[in-house]
């Protein structure tokens, strides 16, 4: 039984989420209450994304029921930043495109790319995404990029390239 505002929230969703994608059974919310860290917070619910145009529904929905969302990528946080005792929004399986442009000053990531893929991406431009923290090899730039609130900089021999981007990951 979810409580409160949960149980419309979890019938708004199931309009447009398959069940399998929905997760409010007591074993799954546990396993999805720990991340990285050592912090526990039990979800209320948790719901597995695979699209723009499903996070835009979700995000109305959570809105208009005022209940409080958080993000999880790969769930490699030391901090507990991807832990929810509320709603927690599982970036699920996809979201892993990204795009070079031609001079390769700029590439643009989903948030599952893992941050060592990201490198491999840039090598052959002999570029990388910086600062390279101890989880690059798990860590997906979805939890990466919300670790450092603050820009970073990305450097490029001498240069210094600013990333001030805020709703996709562009590095230029």
């Amino acid at each position: 039984m979810l409580p409160g505002g949960y149980s419309e929230f979890f019938s708004s969703l199931r309009a447009f989420l398959p069940p399998s994608r929905l997760l409010h059974d007591e074993l799954s919310r546990l396993a999805y209450g720990t991340d990285a860290s050592f912090y526990r917070l039990i979800p209320n619910l948790v719901v597995k994304v695979v699209s723009e145009e499903e996070i835009i529904r979700v995000l109305a929905e959570s809105c208009r029921l005022r209940l409080p969302v958080t993000f999880r990528a790969a769930g490699t946080s030391l901090s507990g930043q991807s832990l929810s005792d509320s709603v927690l929004i599982v970036l699920a399986g996809a979201w892993k495109r990204y795009r070079i442009n031609e001079d390769a000053s700029r590439i643009t990531l989903q948030p599952g790319v893992v941050g060592a893929h990201a490198n491999v991406y840039l090598a052959p431009y002999r570029k990388k995404i910086g600062p390279d923290p101890a989880s690059i090899n798990s860590a997906m730039i979805g939890g990466y990029r919300r670790k450092q609130r603050q820009r970073h900089v990305l450097r490029h021999g001498a240069e210094q390239l600013q990333d001030d981007c805020l709703d996709e990951d562009h590095l230029r």
